[in-house]
């Protein structure tokens, strides 16, 4: 009898932290392709976690890129340590930032990555709720050619946990920061998943 109910709180409290991801490319393909005489800057990635989970998605999103295109990605800070990039670059680059990058480096291609907490009602309740609760945060990646200062790829990540008026909020309920890194990895592995080496 016991071991029923142990495995019954064990479902419980997966059910509890489970919740989906969902993904929205728009109008763009879900591939990115990676070329051996292509490089990749990492814009400086805009976003509303701790510093510790910012530099957590700094350095894994370099890695990533590092790997898919053989070694022919850097990230913003070295780019501008190296003086190949002087300015800092918007999140959403007009053509003018976007052609400044062409004439002035040569790197082929733009990401962009923005988070951003858009509820956080849960972050910190427990027990009954007296009201509708929510949590909701999503994740973005942008990716700009810059020859032609077009965006060539964009895909959102979002999710959202919620509890009804009258029912219990608990310590398995994810917080929005929790939310924000399970929807940036979700990011970074769809661009592994889905990536097209040529090389």
């Amino acid at each position: 009898m016991k071991k029923y109910i142990y495995l019954f709180i064990i479902v419980f409290i997966l059910q509890s932290c489970y919740y989906p991801v969902r993904k929205d490319y728009g109008i763009y393909s879900k591939s990115l392709v990676f070329s051996k005489d292509k490089k990749w800057l990492i814009n400086n990635i805009n976003t509303d976690v701790d510093s510790h989970h910012r530099e957590m998605m700094s350095k894994q999103t370099l890695q990533l890129f590092q790997d898919l295109s053989n070694g022919k990605a850097s990230d913003l800070k070295t780019a501008k340590s190296e003086n190949l990039i002087q300015n800092n670059i918007p999140f959403e680059p007009q053509v003018e930032d976007l052609e400044t990058l062409k004439n002035s480096s040569d790197f082929n291609f733009l990401v962009n990555i923005y988070t951003f907490k858009v509820r956080n009602a849960l972050d910190n309740s427990l027990g009954v709720q007296y009201e509708y609760k929510k949590n909701e945060t999503f994740a973005i990646m942008d990716v700009y050619d810059i020859s032609t200062m077009k965006k060539i790829y964009s895909f959102k990540a979002y999710s959202e946990v919620s509890v009804e008026k009258g029912d219990k909020a608990t310590i398995f309920n994810p917080s929005t920061e929790m939310m924000t890194m399970k929807n940036f990895r979700a990011l970074l592995k769809s661009v592994k998943k889905n990536a097209v080496k040529t090389y």
